[in-house]
């Protein structure tokens, strides 16, 4: 029970859902379950669950897929693919990854942590999508008047 507690405090949002999943790939042994919103939402669904330098390293990926010629738009589909198939384990390995760190501490150190480093953070998403958007139009305004 306590293990559950302590993972509510990483996952705040949507607890149920993910440890329903978190169970189910413990029991199978697998990485593998799918996840719609990150598939959607490819890295910023990782921002918004906080898991920032993964999805800097898919932001990378998804650039250089993207601009493989000829194919770049079916690389950038099977990335988010491979994100949607993934997104669950990698979630998982980030909340067990802080829920190690805060070994030993006492419960109210615990929380403090864990609601700084888990939960969510849709501002930030929001903003990173709103600012990708606004350049984008801009480089498409620039590219116009050429």
């Amino acid at each position: 029970m306590q293990q559950v507690n302590e993972l509510n405090l990483f996952i705040q949002k949507n607890q149920n859902f993910y440890e329903e999943k978190f169970r189910k790939m413990d029991d199978s042994g697998k990485s593998i379950s799918w996840n719609w919103a990150a598939f959607f939402m490819g890295i910023y669904w990782m921002i918004y669950r906080k898991m920032y330098f993964k999805a800097g390293a898919f932001f990378i990926l998804s650039l250089v897929a993207s601009s493989t010629p000829y194919i770049g738009g079916i690389l950038n589909l099977a990335v988010l693919i491979g994100i949607g198939i993934y997104a669950n384990a990698l979630y998982q390995d980030q909340i067990r990854v802080n829920m190690e760190k805060t070994k030993g501490l006492l419960p109210e150190a615990k929380e403090i942590i864990a609601k700084k480093r888990g939960g969510t953070n849709l501002p930030l998403a929001i903003g990173l999508y709103a600012v990708q958007n606004i350049l984008a139009i801009i480089i498409l305004v620039m590219v116009s008047k050429m």
